[in-house]
């Protein structure tokens, strides 16, 4: 539990402070359509001159509404949470909790299914990843790498599922409730 609130903890970086949950009401279909936009230009750009501007927006986004719960678990990505070593860990990080959200905004009627949603959240970082050793290939990481290589042969999903047992369970906190 201790390093999973160590992890969760590194999102609290990117907000200033954040507002508790319900000051607002749910996300716009204006904002979902935006937040899949953006997640998916970080992606592509994730070093781009606004990807600062646009994960500050997306991590802010997602704390404040009520209808969408990411919720921390510790699992193979806790390495880049505590980067700093310069290899853009943390905002490879980040992007997990972006993806996990796109993806219960795609998928509304799977948003309980923890291990999809957090498949799709690691399928992010990956996508970053890739497009990150494009533009700077010494920001290799052995365990993004081996995660890569999980999903060439189709057992990503078995993989995230057997090293994060557990995650199912209420014990995880959302980035509202680590910040």
């Amino acid at each position: 539990m201790n390093r999973t609130l160590l992890v969760t903890a590194s999102l609290a970086a990117l907000l200033a402070a954040a507002p508790a949950r319900g000051e607002r009401g749910p996300s716009t279909p204006a904002e979902r359509r935006k937040a899949v936009e953006v997640t998916r230009r970080l992606e592509r750009e994730p070093l781009a001159r606004r990807a600062a501007a646009d994960r500050r927006w997306l991590l802010q986004w997602i704390v404040e509404i009520p209808d969408i719960q990411v919720r921390g678990c510790s699992g193979p990505l806790d390495p880049l949470a505590e980067d700093d070593g310069g290899r853009f860990g943390k905002i490879l990080y980040v992007q997990s909790v972006f993806g996990m959200a796109v993806y219960q905004i795609e998928h509304p009627r799977s948003a309980d299914d923890w291990l999809a949603v957090q498949t799709a959240g690691v399928e992010s970082v990956l996508r970053a990843y890739r497009s990150l050793l494009r533009a700077r290939p010494q920001a290799r990481w052995d365990e993004l790498d081996a995660l890569l290589a999980a999903q060439r042969r189709g057992r990503l999903a078995a993989l995230l599922e057997q090293a994060m047992e557990g995650c199912d369970e209420p014990a995880g906190p959302a980035p509202g409730d680590a910040i």
